[in-house]
């Protein structure tokens, strides 16, 4: 199974298709067979404007108001009916859309928690806006809005709802490996035999697997490995009384390394 050559088949089909026009975002609702891939890469281009609208806020304003977050939301639809990308920049987006279809398709309950995460907090609101993007499993986004409203809680820090996300069972989803597989051709024994990420034991201070898989989520997802650490240690600090040795620091940190260096 080689998946860079099928991301470069793809990709040579389409820039043969467009030529050298660019492509525009009508275009990219059936780019490939696989509708789960061509919402990917409309999910990745939402999240990079929500990313970079993030990043370019400035403090005098006030970005919460009903009249700002009703701008804001006028002007991302009609960004999304004026895409245009050039076929370098594409690649980009394509490759990591294709990315993400393979890690849905093995691990979704951790490919979905790791997509939680990208935001600190969420409403039903923002769930409802998320599920769009999954062709499959989009019923786990109804079952935790319903999960919320049971609670009455209006938001939830993405920290929190992923372990809401712990507690639902979500099974391999035998449509999308098919379509995974007829996309990359490949069997579907090949595509789920990747093997699983494994971390140190940490039982003797009380850390289970669950915990430190969801704490390694939430690092993974910092901007570099020194933000990734001190959130590492101070989660520790907070949640385990600095019961800790430093061999039990530098194991966790290792493992946060290694996690980093594969995610990359």
């Amino acid at each position: 199974m080689d998946i860079k050559k099928s991301i470069e088949d793809h990709l040579i089909k389409i820039e043969k298709k467009f030529n050298s026009n660019k492509i525009q975002g009508v275009d990219i609702i059936n780019i490939t067979q696989s509708k789960q891939l061509n919402l990917f890469i409309m999910k990745n281009l939402y999240d990079l404007w929500a990313i970079n609208f993030k990043k370019n806020k400035i403090k005098y304003f006030n970005y919460d108001s009903t009249e700002v977050i009703n701008a804001t939301e006028n002007m991302m639809n009609t960004l999304s009916n004026n895409i245009s990308i050039e076929h370098n920049d594409f690649k980009i987006l394509f490759e990591k859309a294709f990315q993400n279809l393979m890690q849905l398709a093995e691990k979704p309950k951790e490919f979905i928690k790791r997509d939680l995460i990208i935001s600190k907090w969420h409403d039903a609101e923002t769930l409802k806006k998320r599920s769009k993007y999954f062709k499959y499993y989009n019923e786990l986004f109804i079952i935790l809005i319903n999960k919320m409203k049971e609670n009455n809680e209006i938001s939830l820090k993405s920290s929190e709802l992923i372990n809401y996300v712990d507690d639902i069972t979500i099974d391999i989803d035998e449509s999308l490996i098919n379509e995974v597989c007829n996309l990359i051709d490949c069997t579907k024994e090949e595509l789920v035999t990747s093997s699983e990420r494994t971390y140190s034991d940490y039982s003797s201070f009380s850390l289970d697997k669950k915990e430190v898989d969801n704490l390694m989520l939430q690092a993974c997802s910092k901007k570099s490995f020194e933000e990734a650490a001190l959130f590492i240690l101070e989660y520790l600090k907070t949640n385990h009384d600095n019961k800790l040795s430093i061999e039990d620091i530098r194991k966790l940190l290792y493992d946060l390394k290694e996690n980093l260096s594969l995610s990359s």
